[in-house]
């Protein structure tokens, strides 16, 4: 009898710890305990000043909570009917208090102090932007490339206040959000292109004015052959594609005036990348100096707390936007590699999450912007640090020292969980219709 009473059990107890694991993406777990390891080991090491690696380990732990929190609510939950209106205005009630109320620093208003606690209301939109266009989407999917517009009314008031706080990174995060989850919602690639291309213009004509001719030749092109083209009647279509490439080439035209509306520093971020050796000791110092650390590491890297660049204090804000260049000198190519792996471990997960959850469009949107979140936040980090991409300030997930945005990145690994764990089976004919 004791044998039958031990083998049932541990019978009881094995299939516990499955059901435990069976509702974990332990994929997209295991990716983010690594890049959480990288991070707080470079801020352990190779901080020179300030208690970065006890305070981030603090965030880390209050992030831990949230990650477990998170992922045992259901998804659902977030895009109730009665849920959104007040998570959506207290979130723009917390960025206009931001305005009048919050703490500056470095030329920015970003931050709330809230007794002993400091907080970072434009990282927390970012959630609160994707639960609504998520439980938007779903109930009206885009159609036509009209509908989008009606969305992009929804995300316009938290990113116009974020932007100005300023924060530019955080409102670039918001139309890479949009576009993903408006493409994953109906809308075309050339939908979502034709929404970019005044971004593209504004740059390019700041940068280049031939790049910026050429890039309305060809989107007149693109847009002939590509655009809804089995949709719409001809001359609507003429009209259309006149009137696009028409209003790129006026926001080409009165870029100085729109250019004026950013800081000079973000003026410089924007452009320096493309030549920073034009203003070595200026605009184009950072990525220098960055590219010098990460090409110094070499494959082994020089070790943690042993980088020249690093621990010499010549790369800039290296624990907090430039704390990749750091990983590159001091561990080299092979963890470098290792750690856009993770990304992209996390980024896929996020996509089969998504995909699997094709039964309810409001978690399948959910997923898919908080992927999008993450793919542009490393992409740009990483691209920024490199020289291929502007310096936009945005921090790289799980690796950045920060505490509402780890406990922000580690929320959003909480509720990919949920739609994991919680997703319905999947209705074609409801994702179909």
């Amino acid at each position: 009898m004791n044998t039958t009473f031990r083998r049932t059990s541990f019978d009881d107890f094995t299939k516990l710890i499955s059901q435990f694991f069976a509702g974990i993406d332990l994929w997209l777990l295991g990716a983010t305990g690594f890049l959480l390891y990288t991070g707080l080991s470079v801020l352990h090491f190779s901080a020179l000043t300030g208690n970065y690696f006890q305070k981030q380990f603090d965030f880390f732990l209050a992030g831990a909570v949230a990650l477990f929190v998170f992922s045992r609510i259901p998804y659902t939950f977030w895009v109730k009917p009665w849920v959104i209106p007040i998570i959506y205005f207290g979130n723009l009630g917390l960025l206009l208090l931001v305005m009048f109320t919050g703490e500056e620093a470095k030329g920015a208003q970003r931050w709330l102090q809230l007794g002993p606690i400091t907080l970072q209301p434009s990282e927390i939109s970012k959630i609160v932007v994707i639960f609504t266009l998520a439980a938007w989407f779903k109930r009206f999917p885009v159609r036509s490339f009209f509908d989008i517009f009606k969305a992009l009314a929804v995300m316009l008031p938290p990113a116009i206040l974020v932007f100005k706080q300023p924060d530019l990174g955080t409102s670039l995060t918001f139309i890479a959000v949009f576009m993903g989850m408006a493409f994953w919602s109906g809308a075309t690639i050339a939908d979502v292109l034709l929404l970019a291309s005044p971004g593209f213009s504004l740059i390019l004509n700041a940068v280049n004015e031939s790049w910026w001719h050429y890039f309305l030749i060809v989107l007149f092109i693109f847009l002939v052959f590509f655009w809804r083209r089995k949709n719409w009647h001809f001359l609507i279509r003429v009209a259309l594609i006149f009137a696009v490439v028409t209003a790129n080439f006026g926001f080409g035209i009165i870029r100085p005036q729109l250019w004026g509306h950013l800081k000079p520093y973000q003026q410089k971020r924007l452009t320096s990348f493309v030549n920073p050796w034009s203003d070595a000791r200026g605009s184009g110092y950072h990525i220098l100096q960055s590219l010098i650390a990460i090409g110094s590491g070499g494959v082994q890297g020089t070790g943690l707390g042993k980088g020249n660049q690093s621990q010499g204090a010549f790369i800039p804000e290296r624990h907090t936007d430039f704390i990749f260049a750091v990983v590159g000198e001091e561990l080299g190519f092979k963890v470098t590699v290792l750690v856009v792996i993770a990304y992209a471990i996390i980024c896929v997960r996020a996509l089969f999450i998504a995909f699997n959850c094709r039964g309810d469009p409001a978690g399948s949107a959910m997923a898919v912007g908080l992927m999008c979140m993450f793919i542009f936040h490393a992409f740009i980090n990483m691209g920024m640090t490199m020289g291929i991409m502007p310096v936009t300030g945005v921090p790289l997930p799980f690796l950045s020292y920060g505490g509402t945005a780890l406990i922000v990145d580690l929320t959003c690994i909480g509720l990919l969980q949920s739609i994991h764990a919680f997703n319905p089976p999947p209705k074609k004919d409801a994702w179909a219709s």
